[in-house]
């Protein structure tokens, strides 16, 4: 995923280390997000969706 080393190399060039627990707390950060971004287009599809039944 180039997100997760987009963030992975900002955290480096911070000066941070990068160890198995921030690794999984990034996954489950990464994917929280990414179900939340999807359960937000679905919510805009069915906002749209019902705009057009009206």
């Amino acid at each position: 995923m180039a997100l997760e080393q987009d963030i992975l190399k900002l955290l480096r060039e911070e000066g941070y280390r990068i160890n198995e627990a921030i690794r999984d707390a990034l996954d489950d950060f990464l994917s929280v997000v990414e179900e939340e971004g999807d359960e937000m287009v679905e919510d805009l599809e069915e906002d749209f969706d019902d705009e057009d039944d009206d």
